[in-house]
């Protein structure tokens, strides 16, 4: 599908082929179709790259200049709130004073600027101000998805260590609590990983721009790259953070599980050793000797219960009075 902002009409226009017009600022391409890419190509005199070009990871091949056409390709993370976050390849091509973009999913950056072009004031004039516009809203998007991700890391944070002991009621539902922690803290740092790398990938194609004024067509452009140049070290630098804490609260989600283990393996022992006197006494009178007093005792029999129970209790007693339980 072919999107195409023409500043005259004021707002995007959605079609094919016919969507083109000599006057587009912007032609954004989605999933083209072969007859699609060959009415941009005609149109402008571009090369544009295929899927499985814009797929592939070396520089050479994702920053390439061609006379006065840049084609630049990054990855942008999309469906950041949804179950199933990725990066998809949004190829930027600046020719002719004109943006064309193309891509095969839509992020939410590139979608709310579609929404919003027609509505900014002032509007912009030149294929290179759509180019900085979008990579800003891109910047700015992928700073909110790492507040989420650092405000979701501190409640985890605070269940971890700030949570007050519980009763043993409630120590199974704390294994599922557990588990529920570690797939959050799993899914933090995925969404983490590839935030850093649409970071990583835009930090490229801010030093692979031009940054004069005239080369861009925009004012102060120089002043708008270095801002976001420093908007984009500072976000990776916060994403190192977050990607150290996620490493610690794993580690320590590891470690609280491992200590439920070890409590559980610990009350199978203590239970164990507190049935071994009972038995030792119920082995000795279920002998079949003649002669043995207790047989014929009338309280023998509740007297090897009550062995059976204080062998029990003793030891308890000792290790609750030593610290062992």
């Amino acid at each position: 599908m072919i999107t195409a902002y023409v500043p005259a009409e004021g707002r995007p226009i959605q079609g094919g082929p016919d969507a083109l017009a000599a006057e587009a600022l912007w032609i954004d391409l989605l999933a083209p179709t072969a007859a699609e890419e060959d009415a941009v190509e005609a149109l402008l005199g571009i090369d544009v790259p295929t899927h499985e070009e814009m797929q592939e990871i070396e520089v050479s091949s994702r920053l390439v200049r061609d006379g006065d056409v840049l084609t630049m390709t990054a990855p942008v993370l999309t469906n950041s709130s949804g179950f199933d976050p990725r990066n998809t390849s949004v190829t930027f091509i600046l020719a002719k004073g004109r943006l064309v973009t193309v891509r095969y999913d839509t992020p939410q950056a590139v979608a709310l600027y579609l929404e919003h072009i027609a509505q900014m004031h002032p509007r912009p004039e030149t294929g290179g101000a759509v180019l900085l516009g979008l990579i800003e809203a891109i910047v700015d998007r992928i700073a909110d998805v790492l507040e989420r991700v650092g405000l979701e890391l501190d409640g985890i944070s605070h269940r971890i260590f700030h949570q007050p002991a519980v009763g043993r009621s409630r120590r199974r539902s704390n294994s599922r609590e557990l588990e529920a922690t570690l797939r959050a803290i799993g899914r933090n740092g995925d969404l983490t990983s590839k935030a850093r790398d649409t970071l990583s990938g835009l930090r490229r194609v801010i030093a692979f721009l031009p940054s004069g004024d005239q080369d861009l067509g925009v004012a102060e452009a120089r002043a708008r790259l270095k801002t976001v140049g420093r908007d984009l070290q500072s976000l990776s630098e916060y994403s190192d953070f977050v990607a150290n804490k996620i490493a610690f609260l794993l580690n320590a989600t590891l470690g609280m599980i491992s200590i439920q283990q070890n409590h559980i393996i610990k009350l199978f022992s203590v239970m164990a050793v507190l049935f071994l006197p009972p038995t030792l006494v119920a082995s000795v009178y279920g002998m079949n000797f003649h002669l043995m007093p207790e047989l014929e005792w009338a309280f023998g029999y509740p007297m090897a219960l009550v062995m059976m129970l204080l062998a029990a209790v003793v030891p308890y007693w000792l290790f609750k009075r030593v610290g062992w339980l």
